[in-house]
């Protein structure tokens, strides 16, 4: 075999081999895009799912009411006072006294929650120096502003239930300083029932406020004070807080009014 011949066949062979490499460098430079490819989509994918789980976490804790205490706190009042239940109402202060004071309220009216917090320890203060007869009147116009409805027949009638007991000054301002909001959940019956044992209270307050008896009582005491109320105002118009002085409507707007009521206010 000459030298030219043996060139040409070196070349066919070299040319040969080229073309078998071809397809193997295309193959492999078509598997290094596809794995990019899948790389790239794995990690969008990535991005979606915990873009989909952080949206889902945010509606739950959204849509997830703050949880409410245990446990009632416990607000003392400003002066202990002994108190008799007489029908539908909790009395405080010596039946002397010089002036008397009605009070109706409902223990889910906000309006109720500010007259106890602006006056609640002159009331109180009051009736334990003899200054005033406070009559407490706990009723239920606001049943259906919490839920499960039926709160302020509860706790109207756990005040009676801690009158008898002995401990009303305190559950008293105690419901009152830690007023649930309307339109959503009340304080349980449990949670009365422990507060009443934390105060002192026997398995006698626990019955009662487990009872049916004395929520019938409030709701008696409800439609009289309804009546009443109507009959004071002229208006049919019956709302809480309304304050009564010697049987006559005052204004709790008026930051004044006890003062008028109890002498003290300046001249």
């Amino acid at each position: 075999m000459g030298g030219a011949e043996r060139a040409e066949r070196k070349r066919r062979q070299q040319e040969a081999a080229a073309r078998r490499q071809q397809p193997q460098a295309a193959s492999q430079r078509q598997d290094g895009g596809g794995r990019r490819v899948v790389t790239a989509v794995a990690a969008v994918v990535v991005v979606l799912l915990a873009v989909v789980v952080g949206v889902g976490v945010w509606l739950q804790q959204r849509d997830t009411p703050e949880e409410p205490p245990d446990a009632i706190p416990v607000t003392p009042p400003a002066a202990g006072y002994a108190v008799e239940s007489q029908g539908g109402a909790i009395v405080a202060g010596e039946r002397g006294a010089p002036v008397t004071i009605d009070v109706y309220e409902d223990f889910l009216c906000p309006g109720c929650a500010e007259l106890e917090d602006r006056d609640g320890d002159r009331l109180a203060q009051a009736a334990a120096g003899g200054q005033a007869r406070v009559r407490y009147h706990p009723i239920a116009l606001l049943d259906e502003e919490s839920e499960p409805p039926g709160y302020s027949t509860l706790a109207a009638g756990a005040s009676h239930c801690a009158a008898a007991a002995g401990i009303f000054p305190t559950l008293h301002t105690s419901l009152f300083a830690e007023q649930p909001t309307q339109g959503e959940p009340g304080w349980t019956r449990p949670q009365i029932v422990a507060l009443g044992r934390q105060l002192g209270a026997g398995d006698g307050f626990a019955r009662c406020v487990r009872g049916d008896a004395v929520e019938q009582q409030v709701t008696v005491a409800t439609q009289q004070a309804r009546q009443r109320i109507a009959a004071l105002r002229g208006d049919g118009l019956v709302g809480t807080p309304t304050v009564l002085v010697d049987g006559k409507l005052a204004d709790p707007g008026d930051s004044e009014w006890l003062d008028r009521a109890l002498g003290t206010a300046e001249r």
